[in-house]
């Protein structure tokens, strides 16, 4: 009974301080301008409001997801999860054989193995499933949202087909997106394929993303042309291709090859502009992000904040807000043909590249505590809903707790096996969807559902096997006669 009293007692407190957090008046959570962070008014940055009966669950890559670098913070939540699920095995052992042995030692390295694989099994699944997360909500009528850099399945990395890419940019917001494929030019060829369903799609720009120099996105290609797809280090015949043979627009991503003292010679080679935030890749440093904002603002070139997404998880950070007179009464096409206008006519001013909250290298005392530095920022962005679904959550699994304690169940064995099992259970359906996307094109997608599969079905055979271990052990001995 003290114990359960203890449980209760700290699991209250955890809700108050979660409670606490999501009253406090500063919301870390945008939407910013991503040239200088400043909060944006008439936008808002939302979460789906069905994603709140399961909060709980989707915490985590929640959490990892927001961090201004989610590498760094994924790398610094597992070391954390390893040194605490440890030291929490090794002192029940201790507690149990009232001495230090080399079993203690044993099931601190159990403990840790078990939190951390039954963590990167609940990541791999949100991955996977590719369950939406913010999605920006803007009130003017006179813009288009769009994200100009995103991938399928015909790039080589990519995990999503054209229709769940268009789904998926659908329901975080976006009005228009642009499909650039690794050294492909095939964008052009899917709007005839998506016209019947453009009502509830965002309109498509063609483009490519090409690694010529230190790597480019190419936007607005409408038809096939003689276009250097390899490497190169000829930038300006790249641009003046794009320029003058397609009447596009050329973008130089922010890849670890770019340097500062590279910035002046790509904007004299004829570029339109530069990526400032990318969620494929967040760690753009200090010094080349001012050598940016000082090249763009001084030559009147136009920053973007996109999302790269191949399809990996269902959460982005980033957006491009484009002013645009008329923009909802536009038909897919016109919008296209617009957006295009802007970045060719380098209209800085109409075109404000949002971010959800910094990107960025973390300073180094946030990166080793990002535990706890994600998990505060992660307690202020939530809204009623989402508090309110911790709490339901919470004191549900309590209440299942003490009911496996009534049947002579060990919650602290069974619990973890239920999680797990459910966990592989969907991430079995979901490697089967991902199979699904990337069969009769690239091999990656293909693959990395069949790892889905095997994950969750080896962690489904462990969690049942130890389930019914488990109850076998709360059945009551048959009685005996003399």
């Amino acid at each position: 009974m003290k114990d359960r009293r203890t449980a209760a007692l700290i699991l209250l407190s955890g809700l108050v301080v979660l409670s606490v957090l999501a009253c406090l008046p500063y919301a870390p959570q945008g939407p910013f301008d991503a040239r200088n962070y400043t909060r944006l008014a008439q936008m808002s940055v939302e979460q789906h409001p069905w994603t709140a009966m399961i909060e709980p669950f989707f915490a985590p890559v929640l959490i990892i997801a927001g961090a201004p670098d989610f590498l760094t913070a994924a790398f610094s939540v597992l070391i954390w999860v390893f040194v605490c699920a440890g030291a929490l095995g090794s002192f029940t052992e201790f507690r149990l054989r009232k001495r230090w042995s080399g079993w203690i030692i044993l099931a601190a390295i159990r403990s840790s193995l078990i939190a951390v694989s039954s963590l990167m099994l609940l990541l791999f699944l949100l991955v996977i499933a590719r369950v939406p997360g913010w999605r920006l909500v803007v009130a003017d009528p006179n813009v288009i949202v769009a994200d100009l850099h995103t991938h399928t399945v015909i790039s080589h990395d990519g995990l999503v087909s054209l229709r769940t890419n268009l789904a998926w940019h659908a329901a975080c917001g976006y009005d228009l997106e642009a499909i650039t494929e690794h050294d492909n030019l095939v964008a052009h060829k899917l709007r005839t394929e998506t016209a019947s369903q453009a009502a509830r799609f965002p309109a498509i720009i063609s483009g490519l993303e090409t690694h010529a120099g230190p790597g480019a996105m190419a936007l607005g290609i409408c038809r096939k042309t003689d276009v250097q797809l390899g490497p190169t280090a000829d930038m300006a015949s790249f641009v003046k291709k794009i320029h003058r043979g397609c009447a596009g627009a050329v973008f130089i991503l922010p890849l670890k090859n770019l340097t500062a003292s590279g910035i002046t010679r790509l904007v004299d080679d004829g570029v339109d502009g530069f990526e400032i935030a990318n969620c494929g890749h967040p760690d753009l440093r200090l010094e080349l992000r001012s050598k940016l904002l000082a090249t763009c603002r001084s030559k009147g070139l136009v920053l973007l904040a996109d999302t790269d997404w191949h399809g990996w998880s269902g959460l982005t950070r980033t957006w491009n807000v484009i002013r645009v007179a008329g923009a909802s009464a536009l038909s897919p096409s016109r919008r296209a043909i617009a957006v295009i206008g802007k970045l060719r006519a380098h209209d800085a001013a109409d075109i404000i590249p949002v971010v959800a909250g910094y990107m960025g290298r973390p300073s180094r005392l946030r990166a080793v505590f990002a535990p706890f530095a994600e998990t505060v920022r992660y307690g202020m962005e939530l809204c009623f809903s989402r508090v309110m679904s911790w709490w339901l959550w919470a004191w549900a699994v309590f209440a299942l707790w003490i009911w496996l304690e009534g049947k002579g169940l060990s919650p602290g064995d069974v619990l973890p096996a239920i999680f797990v099992w459910i966990t592989s259970v969907c991430l079995i359906f979901a490697g089967i969807f991902q199979s699904m996307q990337g069969m009769g094109t690239t091999a990656f997608g293909f693959h990395i559902g069949l790892i889905a599969i095997g994950a969750g079905l080896i962690a489904f055979g462990i969690s049942t096997f130890r389930g019914m271990k488990f109850l076998k052990k709360a059945e009551p001995a048959p009685p005996r006669h003399r």
